[in-house]
């Protein structure tokens, strides 16, 4: 009986050390994105020189089309000029066979000489940018094509200086390999279309540089474990046998496309503002209440966990987006100093957005795949936007508490039960600021949207386990801290005057830059 309970004893201590690798797997990457892998390469950028392609008169389109100038290359058929291209994006250092593997979110940066399209597009112009990517994917001798497409931007036509730079983001196909390898990406053509806020839009191909080395990144895919005599290899991968008798490939697997915005927004948020936040003159300002506007919008971007360096996608554009109620000038505040004569005006309006479930693919120790589902469990959120006296200038406030809910964890396709409660202990205050160019620009109110950025202190867990196994420390140790950087852009909204609506559907945001401004 000795004997027994000791084998006993001894197989439940093996399954508690068990658990706790596979836990360990688990935070080591929990969080460090949306399709990423714990083993991620720091976000990485390459410099690439391409030589673009100016039609030489309008199409049936209506497209612009370049003058040859004294510092273009001009022939009887295009104009042409010299660019230089940044792409930047994040990729794992190792992934394994039958797995996709998600590059991104991709930044692609195009630095065109301004001289060569200021006939085209008027300077102080609004721009909006599309930009379409071709990359080959190679591996061994097998090869692919994939289309980063669906790539976005804002800008402004400079009036002086060298350059137009348009910086480009979206999300991009999965790549999937059956067999082990070096995986290469490298880049080819490059479709630009600008769209001017009036006018026609002006369209250029362009291709890599004779020179250029155009590879953008390299991912390893190491050969799986041996199988078991008579078993199957992991995850489903055939074994070396099958290997050698097969090619293997490669295989790219379209992004989802972005699903319909609504086209109704929903009823409008009520409650107290929380102006906490929000920058206050130095004496106190007089509020009173404002005839609130229904409105609607889009807001997405990338949550980033500083101990894992590493962030995920937060209502995914290219997914199933939640849409933001806006109760837009819910309130007003105003004050004047008649000693320095300086002015503050505010004005508040209240959000209410019930995220979706964040997905987090990633490989624990390098070759076990592990995923999980985040929820972001908000309050209601306060917009605060105005001005005040210099040299504060204008400002913009998003601030609202939330709670971290981690569920549905899977290791190696192995349920690994977090229990139904595993979440921060409290809720934390979330922070977001505007930045303003010297030129006014940045998140100027509500209706218009903007890029909006904050570091949060994410709390201890707790509920974390069944079975009387604790797990808060783990995900605590992995998770918990200060300085971890929220970037969120939110679209123009859509608006529900009783005389109509404006700007309606919402649009789709695009995702924030990896480097922010």
């Amino acid at each position: 009986m000795r004997a027994i309970g000791k084998r006993a004893g001894l197989r439940a201590r093996r399954s508690v050390r068990v658990a706790s690798v596979a836990s360990a797997a688990l935070v080591a990457g929990l969080l460090s994105g949306s399709g990423s892998q714990a083993d991620q390469q720091p976000p990485s950028s390459v410099k690439l020189a391409y030589e673009c392609t100016l039609p030489p008169a309008a199409g049936a389109d209506g497209t612009a089309t370049a003058k040859p100038t004294a510092t273009a290359t001009a022939t009887a058929t295009a104009t042409k000029l010299d660019a230089t291209v940044t792409v930047s994006t994040q990729l794992p250092v190792t992934a394994t066979t039958g797995q996709p593997i998600q590059a991104g979110p991709v930044e692609v940066e195009a630095r065109l000489p301004r001289a060569e399209l200021a006939e085209l597009l008027p300077a102080g112009g609004d721009l909006t940018s599309q930009a379409s990517l071709g990359v080959e994917v190679r591996q061994n001798e097998q090869k692919a094509n994939a289309t980063w497409s669906g790539l976005s931007a804002r800008a402004t036509m400079p009036a002086e200086g060298p350059d137009l730079v348009l910086t480009h983001t979206g999300d991009v196909p999965t790549v999937t390999v059956d067999a082990a390898g070096d995986i290469e990406l490298l880049a080819r053509d490059l479709m630009l279309t600008v769209s001017p806020a009036t006018g026609s839009p002006v369209s250029a191909m362009c291709s890599p540089a004779g020179d250029t080395d155009p590879l953008l990144a390299r991912v390893a895919v190491p050969a799986g474990p041996e199988p078991e005599p008579g078993g199957s290899s992991p995850s489903g991968t055939p074994s070396d046998q099958q290997q050698e008798d097969s090619p293997g490939g490669v295989t790219v697997t379209p992004k989802d496309e972005p699903k319909a915005a609504a086209t109704t927004c929903g009823p409008r948020p009520t409650g107290v503002p929380d102006t906490s936040q929000a920058p206050l003159p130095a004496g106190e300002p007089v509020e009173y209440p404002g005839e609130p506007i229904t409105a609607c919008a889009y807001a997405a971007g990338l949550a980033t966990v500083r101990k894992q360096d590493g962030s995920m996608i937060v209502n995914a554009p290219s997914k199933s987006p939640a849409l933001m109620d806006v109760s837009a000038g819910v309130q007003a505040a105003s004050y004047y100093d008649e000693a320095t004569d300086a002015v503050y005006l505010r004005i508040d309006s209240i959000g209410k957005l019930t995220l979706p479930d964040a997905e987090s693919t990633f490989l624990g120790f390098g070759f076990v795949p592990v995923s999980a589902k985040v929820a972001f469990e908000n309050g209601p959120i306060t917009i605060s936007t105005g001005s005040m006296a210099m040299p504060n200038g204008p400002f913009a406030v998003v601030t609202f508490h939330q709670r971290l809910h981690i569920r549905s964890v899977r290791v190696n396709g192995t349920t690994l039960p977090v229990g139904a409660n595993c979440r921060t202990e409290k809720p934390f205050r979330v922070t977001l600021r505007g930045k303003f160019g010297e030129d006014g620009s940045g998140y100027v109110n509500v209706f218009a949207g903007g890029l909006l950025t904050g570091k949060v202190t994410i709390p201890a867990f707790t509920g974390c386990g069944t079975g009387g196994e604790n797990l808060n420390p783990l995900f605590t140790a992995s998770i918990s801290g200060p300085d971890n950087l929220i970037s969120m852009n939110q679209a123009p909204t859509c608006a529900l005057d009783p005389a109509g609506a404006f700007g309606c559907p919402p649009v789709l945001p695009t995702l924030p830059p990896f480097k922010l401004p």
